[in-house]
């Protein structure tokens, strides 16, 4: 059964998906309308430029910014009714949400149990504690693969399916930089904990669990409407207009040093996330 068929009715006094889903075919028909432009251009290319035809130039230009314009709020949108379908982003970011947020907040916390754990035992005594036993005898690749596993939520639903793939997105990445080395896996998430850069991998974390809520929902959809190649474009755009918006964030947070077991990580998971769902919606309070 495809996703599209999957999605979930809505909130009580909540606008339901159809906004969103519309949302997400004007994003795509933004690209479509660049394609004509494109081909448009094309042709006039093939044409001798003089003088009677130059002006057309101008016109494409600014037919471009305002496809651009238009994609921007679009996209703006998106995010803004993926919010509302959850209940709003209180309930979201406590994951008080009966759709978005509960599945994401338990990955996260898996994710940095893990961290901070190796980060004060060493990877091998985590392994241990988390159920991996020794590293003898044991491979780069097994102890990655036992990882994702670990770091996953029980696949029951769409929120589970999201929060799975964002933490996997996030132990591959780690993993893919140290080069099948287990010392320098073990070195490169010490410095995750030591340093910023936990509190950076859990607002990436967070924006790429979003863009799986609404990936998963809705790319065979517009695949079906639009065609293979609009649909991944639509949705390279809006996961990388996500991920640039964490960027920014992450050069605003002013990050104070964090006991990450402690109520005050949970609290600062839920902060980071909260903060995630502000930007992307351009909210400012």
């Amino acid at each position: 059964m495809g996703t599209t068929q999957r999605i979930n009715p809505g909130v009580t006094n909540q606008p339901n998906w159809g906004d969103l889903s519309n949302s997400i075919t004007q994003v795509a028909k933004t690209l479509e309308q660049e394609k004509t432009l494109d081909e448009e251009e094309a042709k006039k290319n093939d044409k001798k430029e003089d003088d009677s035809i130059k002006h057309l130039y101008t016109d494409s230009s600014k037919q471009y910014k305002k496809i651009v314009d238009r994609r921007t709020e679009h996209i703006r949108t998106v995010f803004k009714n993926l919010i509302r379908t959850g209940g709003g982003r209180q309930a979201i970011a406590s994951g008080k949400s009966s759709s978005i947020g509960k599945a994401g907040l338990k990955s996260a916390g898996k994710l940095t149990g893990f961290f901070t754990s190796v980060a004060t035992n060493g990877l091998d005594k985590t392994l241990v504690d988390i159920g991996f036993g020794s590293l003898q005898g044991k491979s780069f690749n097994d102890i990655i693969d036992y990882l994702l596993v670990y770091c996953s939520e029980s696949n029951q639903g769409m929120d589970e399916t999201a929060a799975n793939k964002a933490s996997c997105e996030i132990m591959k990445e780690i993993a893919a930089q140290s080069d099948n080395n287990v010392k320098k896996y073990q070195d490169l998430i010490k410095q995750l904990v030591d340093g910023q850069e936990l509190s950076d991998t859990l607002c990436k974390f967070w924006g790429l669990y979003i863009f799986e809520h609404l990936s998963q929902r809705f790319e065979e959809k517009i695949q079906q409407q639009k065609g293979e190649d609009v649909s991944k474009e639509t949705f390279k755009i809006i996961k990388d207009d996500i991920l640039g918006r964490v960027k920014v964030l992450n050069t605003q947070r002013a990050i104070s040093k964090i006991d990450w077991n402690k109520a005050e990580g949970k609290k600062e998971i839920e902060k980071i996330f909260d903060s995630i769902i502000k930007i992307i919606c351009n909210e400012k309070n």
